[in-house]
């Protein structure tokens, strides 16, 4: 029988060590024993390493069950590493630097067109994004350990190449290497669905929960799966394309080249388009925001464009609360400024379409959208990489 490799066994247990602190926020060593599985002696000496590289340090909180006395805790050290998340969409490049817990230190949107722009200019303005990012949280690009970028589309993480998206001209030298050479920083891509699933896991409404899914509504229709506490990606990471699974054959044209797909009734894109014809304006000035304020307005024609789609919106819901059945799903993006216009329809669609206790067992969350959800979401990216590195990965604040 081959003998294990010591050094892996002792970056795995510390990974667990590290990844649980993360979670439980505070946490005392004889928790982390029990939860971990690891031994008290262990988990000592794991952790003496930790405070020693400044990921981790302890802290001392009373004891409620105890009079006077205080027990000695361990909290991740948010400022042991700073990484930065982008988000790329179809007319905003948003940029944010988060440290260690995916607390926001700095932000800025810079507005502007993407589609049909060449790579290298989308790599110039993610530059000046980050570089202004970097230098608003007082930090320097040699105390960035990261960089995370959520792009809409087919992506292959593992290559950094994306394989098909509607915000910018594809090119032969993908936007990881552009963006990799402007600041000689690790950069992982990764489709923007996922991304904000990432976020969900680790700071939001999918924390502590095993299996839910993501699905994310602006000027198209993504998603994102956790299955056993894992985020899923299928065989070459470009699963979850839950926007483009078709639901009219031979229906409304969709930008990915096929007719009918859920995305061509849902997404901010499609409403607004059916929208412009009403309001005789121009597609391209006309907002989304505009188009919700007609609806509460008592426009019916636009009303009824809602309606339509929320009831698309709830038939694939209920498709994947039967196959998944998930404990939760999420809804996130602009999209959900919509409120009840979208969300009433699609909620009726689906109690009549769904077995009644898969239903039941299913909790729908309609998340307040921000507009750094989208980078901080990029950023836990690049965290959750780190979590996955060794300790010399991490570049400590000094």
């Amino acid at each position: 029988m081959a003998v294990a490799d010591r050094d892996l066994i002792k970056e795995i247990n510390q990974f667990n060590i590290l990844n649980t602190i993360r979670g439980k926020k505070s946490i005392s060593r004889i928790e982390l024993a029990q939860i971990t599985g690891q031994s008290r002696a262990s988990v000592t000496n794991i952790t003496a390493r930790l405070i020693e590289n400044n990921l981790i340090y302890e802290k001392e909180i009373k004891d409620s069950n105890q009079r006077g006395r205080k027990r000695v805790m361990l909290a991740l050290n948010a400022d042991a590493a700073y990484v930065v998340g982008i988000k790329v969409s179809a007319f905003m490049i948003s940029c944010a630097v988060t440290d260690m817990q995916a607390d926001i230190r700095s932000s800025v949107d810079l507005p502007v067109r993407t589609s049909n722009k060449p790579v290298e200019f989308i790599a110039d303005l993610i530059e000046e994004g980050v570089s202004y990012c970097i230098s608003q949280a007082g930090l320097t690009p040699s105390m960035i350990s990261g960089i995370g970028t959520g792009i809409p589309g087919l992506i292959d993480r593992k290559k950094g190449i994306n394989h098909w998206t509607l915000f910018y001209q594809k090119d032969n030298v993908p936007l990881r290497e552009l963006i990799q050479e402007r600041f000689d920083i690790p950069v992982w891509v990764e489709n923007d669905a996922n991304t904000v699933t990432l976020a969900h896991q680790w700071f939001g409404h999918g924390r502590g929960i095993d299996n839910f899914l993501v699905v994310t509504i602006e000027d198209g229709v993504g998603m994102g799966i956790v299955v056993n506490g894992q985020l899923y990606t299928g065989e070459k990471g470009m699963a979850a394309e839950f926007g483009h699974v078709v639901v009219k054959p031979g229906g409304n044209p969709c930008r990915c080249g096929k007719k009918g797909c859920l995305e061509a009734y849902v997404s901010n894109f499609s409403i607004i388009s059916q929208a412009a014809d009403i309001l005789k304006q121009d597609r391209t000035l006309l907002k989304y925001e505009q188009v919700i304020d007609a609806a509460n307005k008592g426009n019916l024609k636009i009303k009824k464009i809602f309606n339509h789609a929320g009831e698309i919106l709830g038939t694939g819901i209920s498709g994947l609360i039967q196959i998944f059945s998930p404990k939760r799903i999420i809804f996130s993006g602009r999209g959900v400024e919509s409120k009840d216009l979208l969300f009433e329809p699609m909620r009726k669609r689906l109690k009549s379409l769904t077995n009644k206790d898969v239903f039941q067992n299913c909790e729908i969350v309609i998340q307040k959208f921000c507009d750094t959800d989208w980078a901080r979401g990029a950023a836990s990216l690049a965290l959750q990489e780190l979590y996955k590195s060794p300790l010399d990965r991490i570049v400590p604040k000094i």
